[in-house]
């Protein structure tokens, strides 16, 4: 109570009398003054007191007493304000020696409005108390109640607008980096509202929630989406996120990358993807954060699979015209055959075929007729005489049975007649040709010196008779096909024939991957060595220029 010089011994004044009825004088505690008390009113005087010592708060070696020290001794350690603050409780679960020096020390802040005092039983009572909370956000909401005019900080590194815009642009993407871990905390909750207490992201006010309430709207639609691809439903449940908070943020820089995210992949045509169109027609429009989705993200996954439905298109066109190709191609080659097939099986050809035989065969027995008279001729002409009929018998054996094998070659047999000087030398540059040419020669030889020991022996009869089981044999053999067909040119073309068909596989990849060029010239090349290799089989009388597209292969 103070003395005032006018009043009496007490220190009352000369108005007391008159206000005692209605007023009371006296020293309160601190509070605001003056207040109602019932029907009086009641008048406070402070007392002139020198404030208390307070205890300063000591953060990694350095003592701060006010609101902003303490925010810049976070914003320079954030590890360690954590670890002092809200980490190193005890086993038991009570609280750390740094949690209740940091309660102790902001309950005896001074200087506090009345605003100050309500934030600050919020924010220790349903910020810093909250279990379920993680230690980084209850320092951030810290910090926006200590200094919100002062930068925001997360973890240590400062965030901002551009930042926030390129964790969304960047983080969503990817799978590590900061822009990815401030991605990745955005998305768990809570950090919008911790930051939007700073002044320079107080924009950001509301937006979680806004956030929210769209993501559940696009999760209930992506849910009805017809025919999503796979892919594009599982970024719808994810990935997706990212985009519709940057659709929310209330910046210039990040509408600048969805404007350029929108531009970058054209949409493609209506009534191209059907899962599209139909989202287009219910995502709300260009201007909301859903159509900001649809035309950025999902329409890349719609241009993609577009894009892939029209390379099958064309890949389908090619096959058709591959087997278009393919099949004119078999056609002429089928033609050709049969064309061949026909001159080759004439009546004609198997007449010349029988006449080739006949020479080839007369002229092979006329040549061993010399032996025997070579061997007997100068002693005994008339074994050798006989021996000579035996060969002649021979010859003619081996003849009819080789006929039938020639009436089915036909044309395509070909004995070389007009090149019995070319098959010498082949033969004779043959070592192989030559040593089995000897042995033919010497089996001849030695037969017909056998056959005139017998006739000298056991006369004409009995060798006749020993001699018809040999014509047996040379018939059988002849029909077989013991002998040489002369036809390696009819097997070629009939190897050819088989293995180039299309269903055999014969096609050269080379002519495969032509006719799939994009190029009208090289389909072209290609179409005409599928002709080549399909045609030419039946021109007899051109075969030398015939490759059948061999050298393609």
């Amino acid at each position: 109570m103070t003395r005032d010089p006018e009043s009496g011994k007490d220190g009352s004044t000369k108005n007391d009398a008159a206000t005692k009825k209605d007023g009371v004088t006296g020293n309160v505690f601190h509070g605001p003054a003056p207040f109602q008390l019932g029907d009086r009113n009641v008048q406070i005087n402070h007392i002139h007191q020198a404030p208390p010592q307070r205890r300063p708060l000591v953060l990694t070696g350095a003592a701060v007493t006010t609101r902003h020290e303490l925010a810049a001794a976070i914003r320079r350690d954030w590890a360690a304000a954590r670890r002092q603050f809200f980490e190193g409780a005890a086993t038991a679960g009570a609280p750390s020696d740094g949690w209740l020096g940091l309660l102790s020390w902001l309950r005896e802040l001074d200087g506090l409005t009345a605003e100050d005092l309500t934030t600050q039983i919020e924010l220790i009572d349903h910020r810093l108390r909250d279990q379920a909370l993680p230690a980084d956000l209850k320092l951030l909401h810290l910090l926006g109640w200590l200094d919100p005019a002062g930068e925001a900080v997360w973890r240590g590194t400062p965030v901002t607008v551009e930042a926030l815009s390129e964790a969304l642009r960047i983080g969503r993407i990817r799978e590590s980096g900061p822009e990815w871990e401030l991605y990745r905390d955005l998305c768990e909750g809570g950090l919008l509202d911790a930051l939007a207490r700073f002044t320079v992201l107080s924009a950001l006010r509301g937006t979680q929630q806004a956030w929210n309430e769209v993501w559940e709207s696009w999760r209930r639609l992506a849910a009805r989406i017809p025919g999503l691809p796979s892919e594009a439903r599982e970024w719808a449940g994810s990935g997706a996120r990212g985009l519709l908070l940057a659709a929310l943020l209330p910046y210039p820089q990040t509408t600048v990358w969805l404007r350029a995210a929108c531009e970058h992949v054209p949409p493609p045509a209506t009534g191209e993807i059907e899962w599209y169109d139909w989202l287009r027609e219910r995502d709300g429009g260009p201007d909301t954060p859903i159509g900001w989705l649809v035309r950025t993200d999902f329409t890349a996954y719609a241009a993609a699979q577009a894009e892939a439905i029209r390379r099958q298109a064309a890949a389908d066109l090619q096959n058709q015209r591959m087997a278009a190709v393919l099949d004119h191609a078999a056609a002429l080659r089928d033609r050709d055959w049969a064309d061949y097939e026909r001159r080759r099986l004439s009546p004609t050809a198997r007449l010349e075929a029988v006449g080739r035989a006949t020479l080839w065969l007369g002229a092979w027995g006329a040549a061993t007729i010399p032996v025997p008279w070579v061997i007997w001729g100068w002693a005994e002409p008339d074994i050798a005489a006989t021996v000579s009929w035996y060969l002649v018998a021979l010859t003619l054996a081996a003849y009819a049975g080789w006929v039938p094998q020639v009436l089915r070659l036909g044309a395509a047999y070909r004995p070389p007649l007009h090149r019995v000087r070319e098959c010498a030398e082949e033969a004779r540059a043959d070592r192989g040709s030559v040593r089995r040419g000897l042995i033919r020669a010497g089996g001849v030889a030695g037969a017909v010196l056998i056959l005139g020991v017998l006739v000298h022996d056991v006369g004409v009869v009995v060798t006749t008779i020993l001699v018809v089981p040999l014509l047996a044999v040379a018939f059988h053999f002849a029909r077989i096909g013991a002998l040489h067909d002369w036809a390696d040119e009819h097997r070629e073309r009939l190897r050819d024939y088989r293995s180039g068909r299309p269903d055999a596989g014969g096609i050269p990849q080379s002519i495969i991957q032509g006719v799939r060029s994009p190029s009208p010239g090289v389909r072209a090349d290609a179409y005409r060595a599928f002709l080549r290799q399909f045609t030419g089989l039946g021109h007899s009388g051109q075969d030398e220029g015939r490759d059948n597209g061999r050298r393609d292969r």
